[in-house]
């Protein structure tokens, strides 16, 4: 069954809100499971991704120098 052959039938499933703020601004949205999903995944690498980065930059104590220094720098 393909996409159109679904719709017709009526299980296109997504979630529609629609906001008013004042009597002149109104927002509609409406987002299928393949958005909700993109969104879902986007969030979940930016908080991952956030993550690495608040540990790579808080670890700087703990690594060890790439080479050790030269003779006359050493205690």
């Amino acid at each position: 069954m393909d996409i159109a052959e679904r719709r017709s039938i009526g299980h296109d499933h997504a979630a529609e809100v629609s906001i008013r703020i004042g009597a002149r601004t109104k927002f509609d949205a409406r987002v299928t499971n393949a958005g909700l999903l993109s969104v879902g995944v986007l969030v979940s690498s930016i908080l991952l991704s956030s993550a690495v980065i608040v540990l790579a930059a808080g670890g700087k104590h703990k690594r060890k120098p790439l080479a050790s220094p030269p003779a006359e720098h050493r205690n």
